[in-house]
C-alpha cells in the first residue's frame, strides 16, 4: 500500500501550493491511503479542497486529514506513523507546508527513510496559476530516497475549479486537457500551431514564425484590430500575450526615441542600462497602481503580486470595447481575468491622465503608480501625487521573452487572446502528440497528424 503525506499550512499561496501537491501527488504515487494534514487556520482552504478530496475518494483513495497543533518532534513523529501503519511506501510532501512541518517531514525522511517529495513550481507568468491548470512541465517534481516514476495517469473530474473568467478558464481547460492526453513524467515542449503551422515553440524560442503569421491575419482581416490605432499590429497583440519585458525607466529623463537610441535595442537583464530595470524588480513589496496602459502591456503575465487597478482603468477598457474590433473584446476578457489578482481602489469617473492624481492620498500613500505614457508620466511628475508615491514610466522592451517558462505562458496566453478574436485553426499541441483548441468553451483534446 502507497501512502502520502501532504501538510497545508503555509503561510502564502496555501490552497494553491496544496491543490498542486494534492493532485501532482496523486499522478505520480496512485497512493491508496492520503493523509492531509492541517492548522486550525487553514480549514477554510481544506474547505475549498473538499470537491478535490471527495474526486479523490471515487478513485479509491482513503483521504483522512488531521490537525496539528503545537506538537514536539516526537509528537508529531508517532502521529505520522499511527496514520501510515501498513503502509510500504510513504512519500512526504513538505512543499505546501510551514517551514517548522517541512523540518520535521525532513527528519522523518532521515529516520525512517520514508521518500521526500518536493514539487517546484515555476512562477513568472505563471504565478496566478495552479496545478493542473498549468502545464506539468511547470511543476517539476524532485523525489529524494526513491526514484521517480515515468508514467503518469491524471484522470479527475476537476472542472468545477475552472475559473468564472472567460480568458482565464480557456488557458486553465487548455492546460488541463492537455496534462490528461499526456501519460509521461519529465520536460516535454509546447508548440502553437496556426492553420497546423507550428509558429512558436518552447524549443527554439524564436517569434519570428508568430509574427509573420499574425501580420498576415491583420492585414487579410481588418476586424481583428485597428492597423490606423496600433503601428504594429502583431506587436501589440503579443504584448498582451506577455510576449515582452515591461520595462522600467528609473531615471525617467529621457524620451523614448532617446532612450531607445541609447539603450540600442532596450535590453533587459544584465546588458541593461543601469535607469532601465523590470516591473517585477520595482513592485517587490509595494502596492502597484497600474495605467490603463499596463493592461495592454500584458501585465497579468508578470509576478507582480500587489496589483492595485484604479476604477477609471475599468472605464477606460469599456471604452475601449466600444471600438468594435475583436482585439478590443479580447482586451476586455484579459482585463477580467486580470481583476482576479488585484485589488480595485476608486477614483473619479474620469480618464485616467486626470484621475489617478486625484486619488485619496491616504489610499495610494508608499505605492508605485506606473503609466506607458509619457506626456501623462511627465505631468505627474509636477503634481502633489509625486510626494507621497513613487511614479515610473515604462514601455514594452524590444526583445521578446525567452525560457520555457516565459514561450509556454506566450503560447497558452496567444492562443487564448486568438480564440477570443475569433481567429480559427488555433491550437496548443504537445510536441509530437495531442493538440487542444481554445475555440471551444471546453476544449476538447484531438491528435494532431501535423504536430512536429
Amino acid at each position: 500500500m502507497r501512502c502520502v503525506v501532504v501538510p497545508i499550512n503555509r503561510s502564502d499561496f496555501v490552497f494553491e501550493s496544496s491543490f498542486s501537491s494534492i493532485v501532482r501527488s496523486y499522478e505520480i504515487f496512485r497512493p491508496h491511503k492520503l493523509v492531509i494534514l492541517y492548522a486550525n487556520f487553514n480549514k477554510v482552504h481544506l474547505q475549498r479542497l473538499s470537491d478535490l478530496l471527495s474526486e479523490l475518494r471515487k478513485k479509491g483513495v482513503n483521504v483522512v486529514t488531521k490537525e496539528i497543533h503545537d506538537q514536539s518532534f516526537d509528537e508529531f513523529k508517532g502521529m505520522i506513523k499511527e496514520e501510515v501503519k501498513g503502509c510500504e511506501k510513504v512519500y512526504l510532501v513538505p512543499t505546501s507546508g510551514a517551514n517548522i512541518i517541512a523540518v520535521y517531514l525532513a527528519l522523518l525522511h532521515a529516520q525512517e527513510k520514508y521518500p521526500l517529495v518536493n514539487f517546484i513550481f515555476r512562477f513568472g507568468p505563471w504565478t496566478s496559476f495552479y496545478y493542473p491548470f498549468v502545464p506539468r512541465s511547470m511543476e517539476k517534481v524532485m523525489v529524494l530516497g526513491d526514484s521517480t516514476p515515468t508514467n503518469v495517469k491524471l484522470d479527475l473530474n476537476l472542472d468545477g475549479y475552472l475559473s468564472d473568467t472567460l480568458f482565464t478558464k480557456t488557458v486553465q481547460a487548455m492546460a488541463i486537457k492537455l496534462n490528461k492526453a499526456l501519460d509521461k513524467e519529465g520536460e516535454e515542449d509546447l508548440v502553437l500551431k496556426i492553420n497546423e503551422e507550428p509558429v512558436l515553440s518552447t524549443a527554439s524560442s524564436s517569434y519570428r514564425d508568430v509574427k509573420n503569421i499574425l501580420s498576415e491575419l491583420t492585414a487579410k482581416d481588418s476586424s481583428l484590430i485597428s492597423t490606423e490605432k496600433y503601428r504594429d499590429p502583431s506587436k501589440t497583440i503579443l504584448s498582451l500575450a506577455g510576449a515582452y519585458e515591461i520595462e522600467v525607466d528609473l531615471r525617467g529623463e529621457l524620451h523614448e526615441s532617446r532612450q531607445k537610441e541609447e539603450d540600442k535595442g532596450s535590453p533587459t537583464g544584465s546588458n541593461a542600462p543601469p535607469h532601465i530595470s523590470t516591473v517585477e524588480e520595482v513592485s517587490y513589496g509595494r502596492n502597484v497602481i497600474i495605467d490603463t496602459n499596463l493592461v495592454y502591456f500584458g501585465i497579468h503575465t508578470h509576478e507582480v503580486r500587489n496589483l492595485v487597478i484604479p476604477y477609471c482603468v475599468h472605464n477606460e477598457v469599456l471604452w475601449n470595447v466600444n471600438t468594435k474590433t475583436k482585439f478590443s473584446n479580447a482586451v476586455f476578457y484579459v482585463y477580467e481575468a486580470l481583476r482576479e489578482r488585484a485589488r480595485m481602489i476608486p477614483s473619479e469617473s474620469t480618464i485616467c491622465d486626470v484621475a489617478i492624481p486625484k486619488i485619496e492620498p491616504d489610499l495610494i500613500k508608499g505605492s508605485v503608480i506606473l503609466t506607458g505614457d509619457n506626456f501623462t508620466f511627465n505631468r505627474w511628475k509636477k503634481l502633489a501625487v509625486n510626494s507621497y508615491t513613487d511614479i515610473f514610466r515604462v514601455r514594452v522592451g524590444e526583445k521578446e521573452r525567452s525560457g520555457k517558462v516565459n514561450v509556454s505562458a506566450v503560447i497558452f496566453n496567444l492562443a487564448a487572446i486568438l480564440g477570443l478574436m475569433g481567429v480559427e485553426g488555433v491550437e496548443v499541441c504537445w510536441k509530437g502528440g495531442t493538440c487542444v483548441s481554445p475555440h471551444e468553451r471546453d476544449p476538447t483534446a484531438k491528435n494532431s497528424k501535423n504536430t512536429v
